[in-house]
């Protein structure tokens, strides 16, 4: 099984590494982000084993998939949050995503409901946060 994306893309690059419930071996490990500083700051996990990561991002080709919410970084990209769900193999993304405006935005805590509703929390400096 291939990982999600293998290579480094930039200076700083989030991670999602899964290992067995005994810690004697690695299931995936993948590297999230673009060619600017990315930071992975909290993780959940639903009932099927997909991952969600939220974080921070100044990459301007943060992975995103189509038809996501916020398909582009918001502002000048000095700083946004972005939600991300992995599938349970760390194969793909299931749905990626920028959550910021025009100033500083950071993802730092996450949660996924019952009904597979994910909820965050973290910071912004931006009068137009969406």
């Amino acid at each position: 099984m291939s990982p999600l994306q293998p290579a480094n893309a930039g200076s700083y690059d989030a991670f999602v590494t899964k290992i067995n419930s005994s810690g004697t071996e690695l299931i995936y490990s993948t590297y999230l982000g673009g060619s600017g500083l990315d930071q992975g700051n909290g993780i959940a996990i639903d009932s099927a084993g997909n991952a969600y990561v939220v974080g921070i991002t100044k990459s301007t080709n943060f992975p995103v998939t189509p038809g996501a919410f916020q398909t582009v970084c918001g502002g000048t990209c000095s700083s946004n949050a972005f939600v991300a769900e992995i599938n349970s193999t760390g194969s793909a993304l299931v749905y990626s995503t920028y959550l910021g405006g025009s100033g500083s935005d950071g993802g730092y805590g996450i949660a996924v409901g019952g009904q597979g509703a994910v909820y965050l929390t973290g910071q912004t400096t931006s009068s137009n946060f969406p």
